[in-house]
């Protein structure tokens, strides 16, 4: 806990040192005109009362500290580059949890190109190392396996886009992205007796997603604010057993499918939805078609609706729905319906709130699972340098298997530092 209090100590000191302007404005290096790097870390406290997202419940209190580095490239040029790089280590105030401490790395890469000629063009990288159960609970698989356990994973995303404007009100994009996940360090569990051990690996019953998607798009600037599209989208997604280290583990079955493959047609709408701009919208309307390996195809009515509205200069709400087919982590294939409602609320330049209710349906294979989620922030932003962030979050999902329907409550306090 000592290592938390100084860490803490060194953002308040910083945090009054930069108000008595004692060392120079950010970034922590300049290079040239174009190139800012920043020193970018935080450090947090979460305390949740249902660790492993499990029927039977286990209280935790952990702390974090994040430090990393941020490279901004370009900024208002035509070229602009993003590069961000941080490890967060993550400790728990109960001894008997020391096995799960850990660290997590996450880098990100960015690039944009935008010259004002027809063509643009942008490029995303993502390394994420997780270690949670929530969301593949709520994906449908079954917790009995998983137990007093936390699933690590290591998960990628790659994508690039190429945007071309035909004519003033004609434009053509065409995209590519790669999704995959690989998981960490399985665990080997008991799930027999003490007389009678049954030794397996918590990921026993998960299977690796490795995801292509290739997006056409075509968009017609109809009013000055308001475009109408078509889209066409291709997507593979592969699947592989998780990774075993012992061969006196029992093999795990063969995997029911080896590909799910899916193609979406449909119609877009982007833009201001009024006059006065208060109501803005990002809608794709469509069907999906989709198979497993070489059997007969499916199709299903897919959407995805953004709507954000101003109440006031103060008071803004917003409403997501989606419905989808994708795959799932069991092998199978999940079929999702999702809402969201939020309320964001500025109280001062330096202070601002939001809630969100979230409930979502999902048929992971023939297992159906549905979730409430309800969370609530707070914003302060202390000085340019140092803001501090409260959160709370409630997650209620039930399925027809009791051991995999939980609830939680989770409540967080960060403090953010860039300089």
């Amino acid at each position: 806990m000592s290592r938390f209090l100084i860490a803490a100590s060194a953002l308040a000191v910083t945090s009054l040192v930069q108000g008595a302007n004692w060392i120079p404005t950010s970034p922590l290096v300049q290079i040239g005109n174009d190139c800012d790097i920043y020193f970018d870390s935080s450090a947090g406290v979460e305390v949740t009362d249902n660790l492993y997202s499990s029927a039977t419940k286990q209280s935790a209190t952990n702390w974090t500290l994040t430090p990393g580095f941020l490279l901004e490239y370009g900024k208002d040029s035509a070229l602009s580059v993003n590069l961000s790089a941080k490890r967060t280590f993550v400790n728990f105030t109960d001894a008997a949890l020391a096995d799960l401490e850990d660290s997590r790395d996450a880098l990100s890469a960015s690039i944009r190109f935008a010259d004002g000629g027809p063509l643009s063009l942008s490029f995303d990288s993502s390394y994420r190392v997780t270690a949670r159960n929530d969301e593949l609970v709520q994906n449908g698989v079954d917790n009995t396996l998983l137990g007093a356990t936390l699933v690590r994973q290591a998960n990628y995303a790659h994508s690039f886009r190429a945007d071309y404007k035909v004519t003033e009100k004609l434009s053509v994009g065409l995209g590519y992205s790669n999704t995959y996940n690989h998981y960490l360090n399985p665990v080997k569990i008991n799930s027999g007796t003490v007389l009678a051990p049954v030794f397996n690996y918590n990921t026993n019953t998960l299977t690796e997603l490795d995801t292509k998607s290739m997006p056409l798009s075509f968009d017609y600037q109809a009013f000055e604010k308001l475009s109408f599209g078509l889209v066409l989208q291709h997507d593979v997604s592969d699947y592989s057993a998780a990774p075993y280290f012992s061969d006196n583990i029992p093999v795990k079955q063969p995997l029911l499918h080896k590909q799910l493959v899916k193609d979406f047609a449909g119609l877009t709408l982007k833009g201001q939805l009024t006059e006065s701009g208060k109501l803005n919208g990002n809608i794709r309307l469509g069907y999906s078609q989709y198979h497993f390996d070489d059997l007969a195809n499916d199709s299903d009515f897919s959407y995805s609706v953004s709507l954000s509205h101003s109440l006031t200069e103060r008071i803004s709400q917003s409403l997501t729905l989606s419905r989808d087919v994708s795959a799932s982590s069991t092998g199978s294939q999940m079929a999702t319906k999702s809402y969201t409602y939020g309320v964001a609320y500025t109280a001062a330049e330096d202070l601002s709130f939001n809630l969100a209710a979230t409930k979502s349906d999902v048929m992971s294979g023939t297992t159906p699972v549905n979730t409430y989620v309800y969370t609530l922030g707070a914003d302060y932003k202390y000085t340019n340098h140092l803001s501090f962030q409260a959160g709370y979050n409630l997650t209620d999902s039930s399925t027809s298997a009791a051991a995999s329907t939980f609830t939680s409550n989770t409540f967080t306090l960060s403090a953010a530092f860039r300089y």
